[in-house]
């Protein structure tokens, strides 16, 4: 449940994030709309295999949109 307080921290720290604070110094979560101390665990942290996963993932999706068959 979003609060009023945590509401307008959210709204503070897009407008923080816009004028080029860093996402990692947010106090709140936007994808979770909660505070960042409460679903720190819910983030991945990245690394090279994520991102050789994420591309693959995308390279796979623009081969099968593009109509091309596929194996089964």
């Amino acid at each position: 449940m979003v609060t009023k307080g945590l509401a307008v921290a959210i709204g503070r720290d897009d407008q923080l994030e816009e004028a080029g604070m860093h996402a990692d110094d947010r106090v709140t979560c936007w994808a979770h709309q909660t505070w960042a101390a409460d679903c720190a665990d819910r983030h991945a942290p990245l690394t090279v295999s994520r991102l050789l996963a994420e591309t693959l993932e995308t390279d796979r999706i623009r081969y099968r949109s593009d109509g091309v068959a596929t194996s089964s």
